[in-house]
């Protein structure tokens, strides 16, 4: 083929590559030009209009009423009738024998002497003194016995001091 020919085609693929790239200019700038028309001001909401007054918070409700006194039974066994105690009845999450709370955040990264069990609660388990593992481990609560603790979910340790491994049936 000859050196003018191919100067010819060269010349049209760039006149064609000129042509094809006004093409995509004038789709975008149309495109931008549709973007930017406004389509009017903005919705409005009309404002909410309670149907009913709110409802007071436990704490509004528990200040503006007295406490009642709880009722306990005389005698169960002879009767179903309730008698007012005028005893306060312990909160809930404290002991009413001793008046401490059943479980106190970690002192100093140890528990406290009137709250000995160590609860850890990654695990959920808890750990008394004496145990394996009690002095490594790092408490999350401490309680005032084992039932505290209990109560909250966690379970007890399954090796004590005693334990040196885990027990392990593998049928032999």
């Amino acid at each position: 083929m000859p050196v003018r020919k191919k100067l010819r085609r060269i010349k049209r693929l760039g006149y064609l590559g000129l042509l094809v790239g006004a093409v995509v200019a004038l789709r975008r700038a149309k495109a931008a030009r549709d973007a930017r028309t406004v389509l009017g001001p903005p919705a409005t909401w009309p404002p909410l209009e309670p149907s009913e007054a709110p409802v007071a918070a436990v704490g509004d409700l528990a200040a503006d009423t007295p406490p009642t006194p709880v009722a306990i039974r005389t005698n169960p066994t002879a009767s179903d009738e309730l008698v007012p105690s005028e005893e306060p009845v312990a909160a809930v999450g404290t002991l009413a024998a001793d008046d401490l709370p059943a479980w106190v955040p970690p002192q100093d990264g140890g528990c406290p002497q009137s709250h000995p069990i160590k609860a850890n609660g990654n695990s959920g388990i808890f750990h008394e003194p004496g145990g394996q593992h009690y002095e490594r481990t790092h408490a999350e609560r401490c309680y005032v016995d084992a039932a505290a603790a209990e109560a909250d979910g966690y379970r007890a340790a399954k090796r004590t001091s005693g334990d040196a491994s885990p027990t392990s049936d593998n049928g032999s």
